[in-house]
Protein backbone atom coordinates (compact mmCIF):
# COMPACT_ATOMS: atom_id res chain seq x y z
CA UNK A 1 0.00 0.00 0.00
CA UNK A 2 1.42 3.36 -1.03
CA UNK A 3 1.61 6.15 1.54
CA UNK A 4 0.17 9.53 0.71
CA UNK A 5 2.37 12.53 1.62
CA UNK A 6 0.32 13.46 4.72
CA UNK A 7 0.66 9.92 6.10
CA UNK A 8 4.39 10.02 5.44
CA UNK A 9 4.74 13.27 7.40
CA UNK A 10 2.80 11.79 10.32
CA UNK A 11 5.06 8.74 10.34
CA UNK A 12 8.18 10.90 10.21
CA UNK A 13 7.34 12.71 13.44
CA UNK A 14 6.50 16.06 11.86
CA UNK A 15 3.10 16.07 13.57
CA UNK A 16 4.84 16.59 16.91
CA UNK A 17 5.98 20.05 15.83
CA UNK A 18 2.63 21.02 14.30
CA UNK A 19 1.44 22.90 17.37
CA UNK A 20 4.68 24.86 17.58
CA UNK A 21 4.49 25.77 13.89
CA UNK A 22 0.93 26.97 14.38
CA UNK A 23 1.97 29.14 17.35
CA UNK A 24 4.91 30.62 15.43
CA UNK A 25 2.75 31.50 12.43
CA UNK A 26 0.04 33.02 14.62
CA UNK A 27 2.60 35.20 16.38
CA UNK A 28 4.11 36.23 13.04
CA UNK A 29 0.72 37.13 11.55
CA UNK A 30 -0.33 39.09 14.65
CA UNK A 31 2.73 41.31 14.22
CA UNK A 32 1.90 42.18 10.60
CA UNK A 33 -0.41 44.84 9.21
CA UNK A 34 -2.99 44.09 6.52
CA UNK A 35 -0.75 46.00 4.10
CA UNK A 36 2.09 43.59 4.87
CA UNK A 37 -0.09 40.47 4.81
CA UNK A 38 -1.54 41.18 1.36
CA UNK A 39 1.98 40.88 -0.08
CA UNK A 40 1.80 37.14 0.70
CA UNK A 41 -0.66 36.83 -2.20
CA UNK A 42 1.42 36.51 -5.36
CA UNK A 43 0.37 37.46 -8.89
CA UNK A 44 -0.67 33.89 -9.73
CA UNK A 45 -3.00 33.74 -6.72
CA UNK A 46 -4.43 37.17 -7.56
CA UNK A 47 -5.09 35.95 -11.11
CA UNK A 48 -6.93 32.93 -9.71
CA UNK A 49 -9.15 35.23 -7.64
CA UNK A 50 -9.81 37.59 -10.55
CA UNK A 51 -10.76 34.64 -12.76
CA UNK A 52 -13.20 33.43 -10.09
CA UNK A 53 -14.80 36.89 -9.86
CA UNK A 54 -15.34 36.92 -13.63
CA UNK A 55 -16.56 33.29 -13.73
CA UNK A 56 -19.09 34.11 -11.00
CA UNK A 57 -20.44 37.02 -13.04
CA UNK A 58 -18.96 39.70 -10.79
CA UNK A 59 -17.71 43.12 -11.84
CA UNK A 60 -14.87 43.17 -9.31
CA UNK A 61 -13.66 41.71 -6.05
CA UNK A 62 -11.97 42.85 -2.86
CA UNK A 63 -9.70 41.18 -0.30
CA UNK A 64 -10.51 42.42 3.20
CA UNK A 65 -7.89 41.64 5.88
CA UNK A 66 -8.42 42.04 9.60
CA UNK A 67 -6.53 44.66 11.56
CA UNK A 68 -7.24 43.13 14.96
CA UNK A 69 -5.60 45.96 16.89
CA UNK A 70 -7.83 48.58 15.24
CA UNK A 71 -10.92 46.33 15.13
CA UNK A 72 -11.34 46.91 11.40
CA UNK A 73 -11.39 44.98 8.14
CA UNK A 74 -9.14 46.72 5.63
CA UNK A 75 -9.70 46.63 1.87
CA UNK A 76 -6.20 45.42 0.95
CA UNK A 77 -6.71 44.54 -2.73
CA UNK A 78 -9.40 45.36 -5.28
CA UNK A 79 -9.62 44.22 -8.89
CA UNK A 80 -11.83 47.07 -10.12
CA UNK A 81 -11.27 50.41 -11.83
CA UNK A 82 -11.62 52.32 -8.56
CA UNK A 83 -9.04 50.25 -6.68
CA UNK A 84 -6.91 53.29 -5.81
CA UNK A 85 -9.84 54.89 -4.01
CA UNK A 86 -11.00 51.64 -2.45
CA UNK A 87 -7.77 50.06 -1.18
CA UNK A 88 -7.11 51.22 2.36
CA UNK A 89 -10.79 51.69 3.19
CA UNK A 90 -11.48 50.49 6.73
CA UNK A 91 -14.74 48.82 7.68
CA UNK A 92 -15.32 48.66 11.46
CA UNK A 93 -15.88 45.11 12.69
CA UNK A 94 -19.53 44.87 13.66
CA UNK A 95 -20.73 47.11 10.84
CA UNK A 96 -21.92 45.90 7.43
CA UNK A 97 -22.16 42.57 5.67
CA UNK A 98 -18.39 42.05 5.32
CA UNK A 99 -18.11 42.15 9.12
CA UNK A 100 -21.08 39.80 9.44
CA UNK A 101 -19.33 37.23 7.22
CA UNK A 102 -16.15 37.64 9.27
CA UNK A 103 -18.01 37.16 12.57
CA UNK A 104 -20.15 34.23 11.43
CA UNK A 105 -17.45 32.62 9.26
CA UNK A 106 -20.10 31.64 6.72
CA UNK A 107 -20.34 32.48 3.00
CA UNK A 108 -22.95 35.07 2.05
CA UNK A 109 -24.78 35.81 -1.19
CA UNK A 110 -27.32 38.56 -1.72
CA UNK A 111 -28.97 39.85 -4.85
CA UNK A 112 -30.70 43.25 -4.53
CA UNK A 113 -28.29 44.02 -1.71
CA UNK A 114 -29.27 47.67 -1.68
CA UNK A 115 -32.49 46.68 0.10
CA UNK A 116 -30.74 44.48 2.69
CA UNK A 117 -30.87 45.85 6.24
CA UNK A 118 -27.27 44.75 6.86
CA UNK A 119 -25.84 46.59 3.85
CA UNK A 120 -23.58 49.55 4.70
CA UNK A 121 -23.31 51.85 1.69
CA UNK A 122 -20.41 53.95 3.04
CA UNK A 123 -17.99 52.48 0.50
CA UNK A 124 -20.49 52.84 -2.35
CA UNK A 125 -20.78 56.54 -1.55
CA UNK A 126 -16.99 56.91 -1.39
CA UNK A 127 -16.51 55.54 -4.92
CA UNK A 128 -19.84 56.85 -6.28
CA UNK A 129 -21.06 53.38 -7.32
CA UNK A 130 -24.04 51.25 -6.35
CA UNK A 131 -23.56 47.62 -5.31
CA UNK A 132 -26.49 45.52 -6.53
CA UNK A 133 -25.32 42.00 -5.59
CA UNK A 134 -22.58 40.55 -3.39
CA UNK A 135 -20.82 37.30 -2.60
CA UNK A 136 -18.60 37.31 0.49
CA UNK A 137 -16.63 34.36 1.85
CA UNK A 138 -14.33 33.95 4.86
CA UNK A 139 -10.60 33.96 4.06
CA UNK A 140 -8.41 31.56 6.04
CA UNK A 141 -4.65 31.20 6.01
CA UNK A 142 -1.86 30.60 8.54
CA UNK A 143 -4.20 28.40 10.62
CA UNK A 144 -6.80 31.10 11.19
CA UNK A 145 -9.48 33.43 9.89
CA UNK A 146 -7.66 36.42 8.40
CA UNK A 147 -10.39 38.27 6.54
CA UNK A 148 -13.09 38.11 3.88
CA UNK A 149 -13.06 38.09 0.09
CA UNK A 150 -16.00 39.76 -1.62
CA UNK A 151 -17.20 39.79 -5.22
CA UNK A 152 -19.78 42.34 -6.33
CA UNK A 153 -21.95 43.44 -9.19
CA UNK A 154 -22.26 47.20 -9.65
CA UNK A 155 -25.15 49.05 -11.26
CA UNK A 156 -22.68 51.17 -13.25
CA UNK A 157 -20.54 48.32 -14.63
CA UNK A 158 -21.24 45.82 -17.42
CA UNK A 159 -21.85 42.25 -16.27
CA UNK A 160 -22.66 38.95 -17.90
CA UNK A 161 -25.95 38.53 -15.99
CA UNK A 162 -28.01 39.99 -13.16
CA UNK A 163 -27.40 38.55 -9.72
CA UNK A 164 -25.46 35.59 -8.38
CA UNK A 165 -26.36 31.90 -8.00
CA UNK A 166 -25.29 29.37 -5.38
CA UNK A 167 -22.82 27.89 -7.90
CA UNK A 168 -21.16 31.32 -8.09
CA UNK A 169 -20.60 31.30 -4.33
CA UNK A 170 -18.92 27.90 -4.69
CA UNK A 171 -16.71 29.23 -7.51
CA UNK A 172 -15.44 32.15 -5.42
CA UNK A 173 -15.14 30.08 -2.21
CA UNK A 174 -13.10 27.41 -4.00
CA UNK A 175 -10.67 30.02 -5.37
CA UNK A 176 -10.35 31.70 -1.96
CA UNK A 177 -9.63 28.30 -0.39
CA UNK A 178 -6.93 27.59 -2.99
CA UNK A 179 -5.32 30.99 -2.39
CA UNK A 180 -5.27 30.32 1.35
CA UNK A 181 -3.53 27.00 0.73
CA UNK A 182 -0.99 28.66 -1.57
CA UNK A 183 -0.18 31.18 1.16
CA UNK A 184 0.12 28.38 3.73
CA UNK A 185 2.47 26.43 1.48
CA UNK A 186 4.66 29.46 0.99
CA UNK A 187 4.72 30.28 4.72
CA UNK A 188 5.49 26.70 5.75
CA UNK A 189 8.21 26.34 3.14
CA UNK A 190 9.81 29.54 4.38
CA UNK A 191 9.39 28.62 8.06
CA UNK A 192 11.02 25.22 7.54
CA UNK A 193 13.90 26.81 5.62
CA UNK A 194 13.15 24.76 2.51
CA UNK A 195 13.08 27.70 0.11
CA UNK A 196 12.65 31.41 -0.17
CA UNK A 197 8.86 31.17 0.34
CA UNK A 198 8.16 32.53 -3.14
Amino acid sequence: MALVPTQLLRLSGFSEVGGEIERLLESWVQNRTPEQLVTLIDSGALSLLKESFAAAGGCEGTIWLIDAKAGELVASFNSGQDSKKLVGFRQPVGQGIISLVFAQQQPYCENHIESSTGHDDTLDRKIAKHTTAMIAVPFYFAFGLRGVVSCVQLAEAPRSREGFRSADVETVARAVNHVGRLIDGSLLTSLLGLGDGA
